[in-house]
């Protein structure tokens, strides 16, 4: 099969191999992927690359633009997602080979940097095509008030208090790694997600800290909060300290959940310390992270990357 950049016609036949794949809804998940890759903020930017012979379609790959910030520069990285094979295609190395494109010259990709968030299935595919593995996100939980919460109401409480996400632009720590945080991508991310996210800021003398969280519910009543990212302007331990603790008591004022979660970066001492002298204790349960590319390449320390399960196009 040829290996080539998605063109529209081809959207029917790739929309079809995802319901068929993942048993969604056609015209919904249709609707999605227009939002999603199609947006001003991403259609220029995106990559997305089919195995196709005689006009059908076998596999589809793509890279979004997810852009990184690291000394108050804007880093060109792609967050690889949506990685399909049709059943028929499978076993013939045609992920690899869509994999691949992307670093070909004559397709005169300009990038930094890919970044990836693997399921258990695919793993050692992408481990397999040279991709590295340098950190997961680990992820910690600490108990609240399991009994209050079972008859709480956090996502209408926290909404009431909270209020919807206004897109903001923040100047990060250049010290470290983090997705950008700036008005237009809040704007295109904001379009696509659904339920309840809320978000909340601290600020002192020595910086400014921007929490994004959502509830989620399990095994259908159990009241989980999920930290899904932290975005300090400092990475100072001590005030992101009395940032978590500020955030953590309003919430507890606010609402009563069964716990809180959050994933962060496992190759950062600092991360961890932070997170296990608030109370947070480690969890069997981890997100892969991987990445390839010039920059990755190049990087010798992963430490100084603050990534959370809000930097996840699924979040």
């Amino acid at each position: 099969m040829n290996i080539l950049r998605y063109q529209d016609w081809m959207r029917p036949q790739v929309i079809e191999m995802f319901a068929q794949e993942y048993g969604v809804d056609p015209v919904q998940f249709e609707r999605q992927f227009i939002e999603f890759y199609e947006s001003p903020f991403q259609k220029d930017h995106c990559v997305r690359i089919v195995a196709e012979e005689n006009g059908k379609v076998g596999g589809f790959q793509s890279f979004f633009y997810w852009p990184l910030t690291h000394e108050g520069k804007t880093i060109r990285a792609f967050q690889s997602g949506n990685s399909l094979v049709h059943p028929d295609f499978r076993g013939k190395g045609l992920f690899a080979k869509m994999l691949d494109w992307i670093h070909l010259p004559e397709n005169n990709i300009a990038l930094d940097v890919l970044i990836g968030f693997p399921v258990e299935a695919s793993y050692n595919s992408f481990i397999r095509n040279k991709w590295q593995n340098p950190f997961n996100l680990q992820w910690y939980i600490k108990p609240m008030r399991p009994v209050s919460s079972l008859f709480s109401q956090p996502s209408k409480k926290l909404s009431k208090k909270f209020g919807p996400r206004a897109p903001k632009k923040m100047a990060l720590s250049p010290d470290a790694f983090y997705v950008e945080q700036n008005v237009e991508f809040d704007r295109y991310r904001f379009q696509f997600q659904q339920g309840h996210y809320h978000r909340f800021e601290y600020s002192e003398s020595s910086g400014h800290a921007l929490f994004e969280f959502k509830i989620q519910t399990r095994k259908k009543y159990i009241k989980e909060l999920v930290i899904g990212k932290v975005c300090p302007t400092s990475t100072d331990k001590s005030f992101i300290q009395r940032a978590f603790k500020s955030f953590m008591k309003e919430v507890n004022r606010t609402t009563a959940v069964a716990f809180v979660s959050i994933a962060i970066n496992d190759h950062s001492e600092q991360q961890q310390t932070i997170i296990e002298e608030l109370g947070f204790k480690k969890i069997d349960r981890k997100i892969y992270f991987i990445a390839k590319g010039p920059m990755a390449d190049k990087i010798t320390d992963w430490s100084n990357w603050w990534l959370g399960r809000a930097d996840i196009d699924t979040w």
